[in-house]
């Protein structure tokens, strides 16, 4: 993660500087299936992305890392987090260790009224924080998700995850759309719609031809690709419009 020494709010604030705080919570555009997470980058990393690649064939939203791994300098980084905070509809941060990077980085999000939660392992050996990068006293009074294991870890991110609006919505859409369906019908349909869902990770836009190919190279064919495009666009969920060079895009 970033080199960056540990702010108090006050500080923070002061840094961010009152024009930039200003337009990024008036103009915030967000979308709404992206969750950041920020984390310990050598301790948790490797645990969370193990649950995430559960969740995701469960849930239609996308989690996003970023760290040292970018190949980007610090300065850079930074300002790839703050990007990433900014477009996310809600943010995770795990404070286990009181690392002073994901303190900085609940700060901008707090900055900016980014709905967000903090997670901290509550296993003894993992409370002992880094005496070289304290977390901010601010977040010691947070409200926050502790667990003490993988499993319940997991069970947290499960619970984040059904109660989040764009699975709620999702859900909602894939009833009404699939509605009067047999059962297997249902299930193929799904996985299907998480699928073309999941086709937009990590991006803003997808060129509808393009994602047509790739859904195409997994089993599925182009008219039940189209029918769950219309549906899923004509519910909210997607945003796209007929034509083989017409973009798509989360909703």
């Amino acid at each position: 993660m970033v080199g960056h020494a540990t702010l108090d709010r006050q500080h923070f604030k002061t840094c961010l500087g009152p024009l930039e705080d200003f337009v990024a919570k008036v103009k915030r555009g967000f979308i709404s299936n992206q969750i950041f997470v920020g984390l310990p980058w050598k301790t948790v990393r490797q645990k969370y992305e193990a649950i995430i690649q559960k969740l995701i064939k469960t849930y239609p939203l996308y989690f996003t890392i970023v760290g040292r791994d970018d190949g980007l300098n610090a300065e850079s980084l930074f300002a790839v987090i703050k990007e990433r905070i900014s477009t996310s509809s809600y943010a995770v941060f795990d404070a286990t260790g009181g690392n002073a990077n994901v303190s900085l980085e609940y700060g901008y999000a707090e900055g900016i009224d980014v709905p967000r939660a903090i997670f901290v392992s509550a296993h003894k050996a993992a409370q002992k924080q880094n005496a070289t990068s304290p977390i901010i006293s601010d977040l010691l009074g947070m409200r926050r998700v502790p667990y003490k294991t993988d499993k319940t870890l997991m069970a947290a991110l499960h619970k984040l995850c059904k109660e989040h609006d764009y699975t709620t919505r999702f859900e909602r859409a894939l009833s009404e759309a699939l509605k009067g369906k047999p059962r297997g019908e249902k299930k193929r349909n799904r996985t299907l719609a998480l699928k073309i869902v999941h086709a937009l990770d990590n991006k803003v836009k997808i060129r509808r031809s393009e994602l047509v190919q790739r859904i195409q190279a997994q089993g599925y064919i182009e008219p039940e690709i189209d029918f769950l495009l219309k549906k899923l666009s004509g519910l909210g969920i997607l945003k796209c419009k007929v034509g083989r060079y017409s973009d798509v895009y989360i909703a």
